[in-house]
């Protein structure tokens, strides 16, 4: 991918970040003061021209006219999509979104789970790092046939059989398996009018203490299948193929006073025989005396006829294609800011998972954004090194390839691919073959604090069948204890008696302190 076209890809992420764009894109004279806005902050015209920019409107206009009951619309769409909507989550569940998260928010100080490592800017309301599947310790249902559901899972804790760690060679993902651990999905089913239903617990959420964020949840994570869809349905190698917009073969230069071979030779040129100061003088001349030929894109309609000789597979439909349901990771995070700490520093690049947690794609959702400035989501891509050296260009033309392409000699094989504004409302989904990363922001007024909540959703991939929490009670031991005793504790022993107990199991349930100490390792693998 061209750096033009990242910047191509830039400039149609921020326009669709302005408000009734759908509408806008068609209006000449806004367009034109689009235009001389994205046009002229590039004073020499090589970074953005206005072929890159009429190309930039044309596809906008296409993109307008669809998915406008959702808001839905792909973006750094080049070998996948990107995909955001601001309008897909009524303002209502927003809200309710809000107040039952309260039920996770609102604890002692000493009860709050910071993320490790955050300086307690992050805070954990729902992550799947604490009490996953732990081989070798983890209770397992031996049969498939043998499943809990959200209300009866409380009773069944401590039941199954104890897990071992995968064995055997993964080949070139070896060191991407962990034998360890593995994230918990809950098992999602598809009801009728577009809802969906959680058929198992979400893994770090009471089923009965947080019974209020249930319905919630599910109405969110109905939301994000049509998100899914999109994203997914960009994702297959051969219609990727067709989606540049800036497509070279090879790195042309203008010769505005003749090539080498025409050029005079100076008097202090070295002679040929002199074989390491002649090409050194030389490669110095060429690079000296050439224009790097930017590449421009074609026409956007010289590439629907493209497109149209190359259709794309049929579209991805979670509801018809799995009919059965799918399995999703539940994760509630917020990150908080003070005027003491008011500034986050920003997350790593990374993709979610292991590759036996077998992650399809992820759903974001902001619902709740104060006084901070504009947060981006980070993406990049891996960069196929074998393409790049089919094309053609000058041995050793390192600056070529770095000017055009962005890439530098000797550097990792990744590509950036842009930034999505994460703000308020916004929900969007991507497929787990971009690197990604939250960009630092800091408090907008430094006098008070700040926030911002998300709910992530991770897709399991709907032909893998993965150990979810249909297969696994609970393991919080304080779940454990308080259904002990709420069921008559242990025969006749006396509630303290109980407590003795349970403060005396060795390995399983998991205590919250040794949950801790697990996610480290966990942290520490991934």
């Amino acid at each position: 991918v061209t750096v033009r076209e990242q910047s191509m890809l830039g400039v149609m992420e921020a326009l669709t970040n302005k408000p009734e764009w759908r509408r806008k894109v068609f209006d000449e004279a806004i367009v034109a003061k689009w235009g001389s806005e994205v046009v002229d902050n590039d004073p020499d015209g090589r970074n953005f021209t206005d072929d890159m920019f009429d190309y930039c409107i044309a596809e906008l206009r296409n993109k307008a006219k669809q998915h406008e009951d959702t808001g839905i619309v792909r973006v750094l769409d080049i070998v996948a999509s990107v995909v955001k909507s601001d309008e897909l989550v009524p303002e209502e569940l927003r809200l309710k979104l809000i107040e039952a998260v309260k039920l996770l928010e609102n604890v002692p100080e000493k009860q709050k789970d910071w993320h490790p490592g955050s300086d307690e800017k992050v805070l954990d309301l729902v992550h799947p790092s604490l009490f996953p599947l732990i081989y070798g310790v983890s209770r397992v249902f031996p049969t498939e046939a043998e499943k809990v559901g959200v209300q009866d899972c409380m009773k069944r804790c401590g039941e199954g059989e104890v897990i071992r760690a995968p064995k055997g060679q993964f080949g070139d993902y070896n060191g991407f398996i962990s034998r360890r651990f593995q994230w918990l999905p809950s098992e999602v089913s598809f009801q009728a009018g577009g809802k969906v239903k959680f058929e198992s617990y979400v893994n770090n959420l009471h089923p009965t203490h947080d019974a209020p964020l249930y319905p919630i949840l599910e109405e969110i994570v109905a939301l994000a299948i049509p998100l899914w869809n999109e994203t997914l349905s960009s994702v297959t190698h051969t219609h990727n193929q067709q989606r540049l917009r800036i497509r070279i073969d090879h790195i042309e230069y203008d010769w505005p006073n003749g090539e080498w071979d025409d050029h005079e030779p100076a008097e202090d040129e070295p002679d040929e025989e002199d074989r390491d100061a002649y090409y050194d003088y030389r490669e110095e001349w060429m690079r000296n005396n050439r224009i790097l030929a930017y590449p421009e894109p074609e026409t956007y309609d010289e590439d629907l006829k493209h497109f149209a000789a190359n259709p794309p597979p049929p579209a991805v439909d979670l509801r018809k294609q799995i009919p059965n349901g799918v399995q999703v990771i539940v994760k509630l995070a917020n990150i908080h800011l003070t005027p003491e700490k008011p500034e986050y520093e920003g997350g790593s690049w990374h993709v979610e998972g292991f590759v036996n947690e077998h992650i399809c794609a992820t759903a974001l959702y902001y619902y709740d954004c104060e006084n901070i400035t504009d947060s981006h989501l980070g993406f990049r891509q891996y960069t196929d090194t074998i393409d790049m050296s089919g094309k053609s260009y000058g041995q050793d033309d390192n600056e070529g390839v770095e000017v055009v392409y962005g890439i530098e000699n000797e550097s990792p094989s990744v590509q950036p691919v842009g930034r999505i504004l994460a703000r308020q409302s916004r929900f969007l989904a991507f497929p787990n073959i971009f690197q990604h990363r939250v960009a630092p922001f800091r408090l907008q007024d430094r006098t008070k604090p700040g926030h911002r909540k998300i709910v992530a959703l991770f897709l399991i991939d709907p032909y893998v069948k993965v150990i979810s929490t249909a297969n696994v009670p609970p393991q919080q031991r304080d779940w454990w204890a308080e259904e002990l005793l709420k069921n008559g504790g242990i025969g006749d022993l006396p509630a303290e008696l109980v407590g003795q107990v349970v403060n005396d199991v060795d390995d399983f349930p998991v205590s919250l302190e040794k949950a801790k100490e697990l996610r480290e390792e966990l942290m520490e693998e991934r």
